[in-house]
């Protein structure tokens, strides 16, 4: 029977330089339900390394080694959606899972009856022509988006697609990697509320707050038409995402946030600024003469989002 030795600690005499596990011999921790504990430090606290060795990098949250040249890191990749063999699965998986976002308050499943980039009526009198959706960068604005198509396009560097012209209408966006961009996403068309469709309004919905793994998450509701006789809420819903692991920066999540005070015009613009991150927006609505949409409902709606992204992502 092997010899046992039981201690708290093992160091050298002089408590400097390395223990050294001769040749053959290993240790084996495959009976224990702990952890390693391996070393860890910054990117300047990288200690002088001959190949072999390996660390946790608190710079970057992530497990690194040393190949005898250069320091690997391991785990997430880092932020590279801007690239199309990421942005594009991102798209379709996000397509296909889009039916489960809603919640209460955000649940109105307005028809889609017109072109790809716009809504005809949507039923009841929803809208008489209406939201038209731009991609944005530092205030000018791409032609109308083609919902029909989840299709990677481009608009002076901004990547978008959108998740399909059905219900819930959602397109996403992203600047090139490690570049700080003022980009987002507006909305403009006619409602059909000729006045009558209450007093829009917007709702700050999170505020460099952390969701489902990311953060910083920065998100803006736009409450239009709402709570006339028959015709239901017309909500624009933008958001903007970013995650430690991508080395995430959100200068400002609210560079611009503006709206038409009409109930009777479908405009409202949101650009933030930000690095490693990306821009999404949904068109929601509460129903039928319901009202507008609160913030807890509204973060519902993100928080289902930023749940399927998490999962797509491994955050």
């Amino acid at each position: 029977m092997a010899s046992k030795i039981k201690v708290d600690e093992i160091t050298t005499t002089s408590e400097t330089g390395e223990l050294v596990i001769p040749g053959n011999v290993g240790f084996d921790g495959s009976q224990a339900n702990s952890s390693w504990k391996l070393p860890k430090g910054t990117d300047a606290q990288r200690p002088s390394a001959t190949g072999g060795e390996i660390r946790f990098n608190t710079s970057v949250n992530r497990l690194e080694f040393y190949n005898g040249t250069e320091w690997f890191q391991m785990g997430p990749p880092p932020f590279a959606l801007y690239e199309d063999e990421y942005f594009a699965p991102f798209i379709s998986y996000m397509q296909g899972v889009k039916g489960g976002w809603a919640g209460s308050g955000t649940n109105y499943q307005y028809e889609t009856d017109a072109s790809s980039t716009y809504i005809g009526d949507a039923q009841s009198d929803m809208y008489d022509n209406g939201n038209y959706t731009q991609v944005r960068l530092n205030g000018n604005a791409s032609g109308d988006i083609g919902y029909s198509t989840t299709a990677t396009s481009n608009f002076s560097g901004i990547k978008y697609a959108a998740l399909g012209y059905s219900w819930p209408l959602v397109a996403i966006a992203v600047a090139q990697t490690d570049v700080s961009t003022t980009y987002g996403f507006s909305r403009s068309g006619d409602l059909g509320a000729d006045g009558g469709g209450g007093s829009p309004n917007s709702v700050t919905v999170y505020s460099n707050a952390t969701v489902a793994g990311f953060n910083p998450v920065n998100a803006w509701l736009v409450n239009k038409a709402w709570n006339q006789n028959s015709d239901p809420g017309v909500m624009h819903l933008y958001c903007t995402a970013g995650a430690p692991s991508w080395s995430s920066v959100t200068a400002n999540g609210f560079t611009t946030t503006t709206f038409d005070s009409s109930s009777n015009n479908d405009v409202s613009q949101y650009q933030s600024t930000s690095t490693n991150c990306f821009v999404w927006t949904a068109l929601v609505s509460n129903g039928q003469t319901v009202g507008t949409i609160s913030q807890s409902e509204a973060q519902t709606f993100v928080n289902n989002f930023l749940a399927s992204a998490a999962t797509h992502f491994g955050l």
